[in-house]
């Protein structure tokens, strides 16, 4: 699902991209060169210049230090645990660490999301794909969150560690564990496979999650108390995800009615939805130096066109 990258005085790099697609040199060296150009936004950001952000002391990837810590958060933004979460409710969470959204509008083929960390300014920039089926966008969200909050392991190449604090971080902020026994107690009672997969589209129904963070879930539940669990086949779970999947619009055709909007239209939305101060720095910055489209072409990771239409925006409304 994720390739992490870091190289010696290069910002930070975190990718998620789709299925089977892999990460190439490419893909690194463009994210790199995003990087860059985004150090130059940092001073037009409304960011503390003098403390730096705080992260976890020693995040572990412990089924109970994980699932203490996303008690906490949910109790910090008033989300009890039998209760979805929604991607709103963490996007404070992403400003307190002085984390930077960027929605974007990649298409299904690109990028779910892209991390960048920036170590001189100690900045992070989160690219979010917006077109996504809301359930995964939100559990992208809350793995990019988790990044935020882990940083050290990034900062000491501890990547694997890194990838696997933040998936089941994601999992288990998105479904914890009282959520995960109740499921687990129906799903080993039930008799057949579809029953069990029923089960699994049920509780991801009523959290807004993919059934996949359902059934990993419970597989952790049941490890760490050392109960039986019985696996689905990946030629049933997967068919049944699948379908799950075709219920949901993605999040770029809810937030815009199915339309493509104009650059002006969406920087508005993106700046309501995700209250990102990256547009607003991205624009103080275009207008105070000689920046051309191009660059942000190069930011966005947008076609020259498309960045155009950005620029006028940007240069005309102030």
């Amino acid at each position: 699902y994720a390739d992490l990258v870091q190289t010696t005085d290069e910002p930070l790099i975190a990718f998620r991209k789709r299925g089977a697609c892999k990460t190439t040199p490419a893909h690194v060296q463009r994210a790199k060169n995003m990087g860059h150009f985004l150090e130059p936004l940092v001073e037009y950001l409304d960011f503390d210049a003098f403390i730096a952000p705080g992260s976890l002391k020693a995040p572990s990837d412990a089924y109970s230090y994980i699932q203490s810590l996303v008690t906490k958060l949910r109790r910090e933004v008033g989300i009890s645990d039998s209760e979805p979460i929604k991607f709103e409710d963490l996007i404070a969470k992403f400003q307190k660490h002085q984390a930077v959204i960027i929605p974007t509008l990649w298409g299904k083929k690109h990028e779910n999301a892209l991390h960048v960390y920036l170590p001189k300014s100690k900045t992070t920039w989160i690219y979010l794909n917006l077109d996504s089926e809301l359930h995964d966008f939100k559990f992208w969200m809350a793995h990019e969150l988790a990044h935020v909050l882990s940083v050290s392991l990034l900062e000491k190449n501890e990547l694997d560690l890194a990838e696997d604090f933040a998936d089941h971080f994601a999992g288990a902020l998105l479904f914890p564990e009282k959520a995960a026994k109740k499921t687990y107690e129906k799903y080993a009672s039930a008799r057949t496979e579809r029953a069990r997969i029923n089960e699994l589209v049920m509780a991801a129904e009523k959290y807004q999650i993919s059934p996949n963070s359902v059934y990993k879930e419970l597989g952790r539940f049941a490890g760490e108390y050392d109960q039986p669990f019985k696996e689905v086949r990946n030629d049933k779970l997967f068919p049944a995800i699948t379908q799950f999947n075709k219920q949901f619009p993605l999040l770029s055709e809810t937030l815009f009615d199915g339309e493509t909007p104009s650059a002006d239209h969406f920087m508005r939305v993106a700046q309501e939805q995700f209250e990102t101060h990256f547009y607003k720095a991205l624009g103080e910055f275009i207008r105070a130096t000689d920046a051309t489209p191009a660059t942000i072409s190069r930011i966005m990771d947008i076609p020259l066109l498309d960045a155009k239409s950005y620029y006028e925006a940007l240069t005309t409304t102030g």
